[in-house]
């Protein structure tokens, strides 16, 4: 994703849940051809314009900071997809930085025509496992809650001062996976009733996008 220093900054705290986040794929403001052979990642806006048309374009009523796709076939951000024979992972996201360490980011997964089709199970892998390698990471617990009618799975962990949550759901079960991460920095004031509200409006603006 070709992102302002802005959301570099709040992706800079999600990358250490995981070793390969989407929030961090690819190489930021490379040229690519995205209709030519994977040959290594990268990532620009209107890359992939299904995908991004799949992410909403408003959140509690602001626009994004950054909006963009790529693509991700190295073996060193691929990790656990590759044991499911995926060579090249397709992805779009839209960041919203809130400053000071709180960001929320709001992704799609999906796989070319070409490649095994996206199980949800997979991607629970690929956040657990980056969170598990991370070793800034501290107290992982992983659920299935349902969050308005919605079940999901959820990663939640510490991470130096930051909450952060994982939500990774999907219409049924295969093809178009989608990501919400969210950041909040842990201060004496912040409230944990506010982090889990972003969560949710997170998890509602995905929803509420086309699929």
């Amino acid at each position: 994703m070709s992102l302002a220093r802005s959301g570099a900054i709040a992706r800079a705290l999600l990358v250490a849940l995981t070793t390969a986040a989407i929030a961090a794929c690819g190489q930021a403001g490379g040229t690519f051809d995205p209709s030519g052979p994977c040959t290594s990642d990268a990532r620009a806006p209107g890359a992939y314009p299904v995908l991004e048309r799949l992410l909403p374009t408003d959140l509690a009523g602001k626009a994004p900071t950054t909006v963009d796709s790529g693509r991700n076939c190295e073996a060193a951000t691929l990790t656990t997809y590759a044991a499911h024979g995926v060579a090249e992972l397709r992805f779009a996201g839209a960041t919203w930085d809130d400053g000071g360490g709180n960001a929320t980011v709001i992704a799609v997964l999906a796989t070319p025509g070409d490649q095994p089709l996206l199980h949800q199970d997979w991607i629970e892998e690929f956040y657990l496992a980056g969170a598990k390698a991370s070793t800034k990471t501290e107290n992982i617990e992983t659920s299935r809650p349902t969050i308005d009618g919605t079940t999901v799975y959820r990663i939640e962990t510490l991470n130096d001062l930051s909450l952060q949550t994982v939500i990774v759901w999907s219409a049924n079960g295969m093809g178009a996976m989608h990501v919400v991460i969210v950041a909040t920095r842990v201060e004496p004031d912040a409230s944990r009733a506010a982090h889990d509200a972003k969560v949710a409006a997170a998890l509602a603006a995905s929803k509420a996008a086309p699929d």
